[in-house]
């Protein structure tokens, strides 16, 4: 997108809420916003071109203007500040799309939220102490030696430090009945979670790590729930994160650290070592003679790679999910002081039996998922948290349209 574009979009979060002040008045008020949300239908594939290309967004987390044009203008929904939180205007916009054939896909939307820093480690493992080399390069800790200090519990602590996240909850029907889906995306847990190419990293195939390269290669996913009314529990399947800590009465112990494994070329297989540790090769356990931190040695701004104190290591373990967990695909990117969340679910979600995986006869709706039909209304709600579990902004509960072609 040019500079311009972004600068303007960047402008208008700013300009918006000046125009909520009543004339002659420093109060700030609800302004008459259109706070339905109407999702357009659209092509899944150019029918009009010559190669037939797919039209499937870029789930990149940078939308452009031949991407969601088509959407119209965004809904500007109020959001209101809760656990502490403030006030801000978020924009959704949506499309669902359907094949060559007309039938339905996916659904698509877009959310864009002001937020001046971006937080993407949540609850990382600090260090509290250890320190390998003096200012003069001297040794300060020898495992040659018997010096354990690296994995000692007393050497750690687990930050309070939070992540972004959005929440999403899509309701049965026009009234907000329940059942709900419910979808969580989060900067740290979810959002780093997308598939690794084969041909760039040997071996992640094998690991499945590839899942999911061909279809949406930049999308990470969004940790998918079921809300019968009485909160809500994880849809089946592995989520995309799992504690890298050991805890202990005294402290805890970071489980695995970012590695170069044989083949791959990179360290993390290409995820960003400041705050993600990829589960499968080439992630190692930390030992004591492990001198080096992956996020100093993946710096070129700092001289001394190895430990120091408040140095840190990321708070989860991240791998691709599996089952019903892999429904919904998502990715952020933050840019000019707002996050951009694009967001993509099939309108029907299928169990696939490992058995029969390609007779589609065998095919049966998912019982944990709501599934969208085009034509139909419903009501949705969205939650942004900043740096926290709860502290946040909600919409009221929005009228969901799947327009019809």
């Amino acid at each position: 997108m040019p500079r311009s574009s972004i600068v303007r979009a960047g402008i208008l979060f700013a300009v918006l809420p000046w125009f909520a002040i009543s004339c002659g008045t420093k109060t700030a008020t609800e302004p008459g916003l259109n706070q339905s949300v109407t999702s357009i239908a659209a092509p899944e594939q150019f029918l009009n071109s010559a190669q037939q290309e797919h039209r499937e967004l870029l789930l990149d987390g940078r939308p452009t203007p031949i991407e969601w044009n088509i959407a119209g203008p965004p809904a500007y929904v109020l959001m209101h500040g809760i656990g502490g939180g403030r006030d801000l205007l978020l924009a959704m916009r949506s499309v669902w799309t359907y094949d060559r054939f007309g039938a339905p896909v996916a659904v698509y939307f877009l959310f864009q939220w002001p937020d001046g820093t971006p937080s993407v480690l949540d609850h990382p493992i600090v260090d509290d102490s250890v320190d390998i080399l003096d200012d003069l390069g001297n040794l300060l800790v020898d495992c040659r030696a018997g010096n354990d200090a690296l994995i000692r519990p007393t050497s750690w602590h687990r930050s309070s430090i939070e992540e972004d996240q959005l929440t999403v909850e899509i309701f049965s029907d026009s009234l907000g009945s329940y059942p709900a889906d419910n979808w969580r995306w989060g900067a740290g847990t979810t959002d780093p979670c997308f598939p690794s190419s084969i041909i760039e990293f040997v071996g992640a195939g094998s690991e499945g790590d590839n899942r999911g390269q061909f279809e949406h290669p930049a999308a990470g996913l969004m940790e998918d729930r079921y809300d019968t009314g009485s909160g809500a529990v994880r849809d089946s399947g592995r989520v995309t994160y799992a504690a890298n800590f050991t805890q202990y009465p005294n402290g805890v112990v970071p489980i695995l650290i970012a590695s170069k494994g044989t083949r791959d070329t990179r360290l993390n297989r290409g995820h960003p070592t400041s705050y993600v540790v990829w589960k499968n090769t080439p992630a190692k356990p930390l030992t004591a003679c492990d001198s080096l931190n992956p996020v100093r040695v993946d710096d070129s701004s700092v001289r001394d790679k190895t430990w120091n104190p408040g140095d840190y290591v990321p708070g989860w373990i991240l791998s691709l999910p599996t089952a019903s967990q892999f429904d919904v695909l998502a990715r952020g990117n933050w840019f000019a002081g707002k996050w951009n969340l694009e967001v993509r679910r099939n309108m029907t979600t299928y169990f696939k039996p490992a058995a029969d995986s390609v007779n589609v006869s065998s095919w049966t709706p998912w019982n944990d998922d709501v599934q969208l039909v085009e034509g139909r209304h419903y009501k949705v709600r969205v939650t942004v948290y900043d740096a926290s579990s709860t502290k946040g902004s909600q919409s009221i509960l929005l009228p969901l349209y799947l327009k019809p072609r």
